[in-house]
């Protein structure tokens, strides 16, 4: 995991996002999922919806917010999914998510989740369950 995070902050330090450079003091969150599909669903319908539907609806709800879904090619994660979210400022992320591990203390969250519904819904027709961990990182 240590090399996938440091490959991914190297690349991104050396390129753009999206024609926005990275600025020091904003955060790139990376989570990594392990996920288990339910059994008529395969990996590809999974992240076509996951990233044509999901995230760009998500993102509406959070503007600022920037998400890309990863995979796993190499090391400790090879053929996992992941995703990074980068955030503009610290200050950013904390207005939207001002509690570590809860995504539903504020009513903003609480209006992007029921905005977000329907595609909850619809996200549980392609998963059974799943599990995350992550850590935000600050650029220094």
């Amino acid at each position: 995991m240590k090399k996938l995070v440091i490959i991914l902050i190297i690349i991104l330090f050396a390129g753009t996002v999206f024609g926005q450079n990275l600025q020091k003091g904003a955060v790139v969150a990376i989570r990594v999922y392990t996920l288990t599909l339910k059994p008529d669903v395969t990996m590809n319908q999974c992240l076509d919806f996951w990233i044509n539907k999901y995230n760009p609806e998500f993102e509406k709800c959070y503007p600022g917010l920037k998400i890309f879904v990863l995979g796993g090619d190499r090391g400790e994660k090879k053929n996992q999914i992941g995703e990074l979210w980068y955030f503009d400022s610290v200050k950013l992320r904390d207005k939207y998510f001002p509690n570590p591990d809860d995504t539903t203390s504020t009513e903003f969250d609480k209006t992007a989740a029921k905005r977000l519904k329907p595609l909850s819904d619809e996200w549980s027709k392609y998963v059974l369950s799943g599990t995350s961990v992550y850590t935000d990182w600050i650029i220094k």
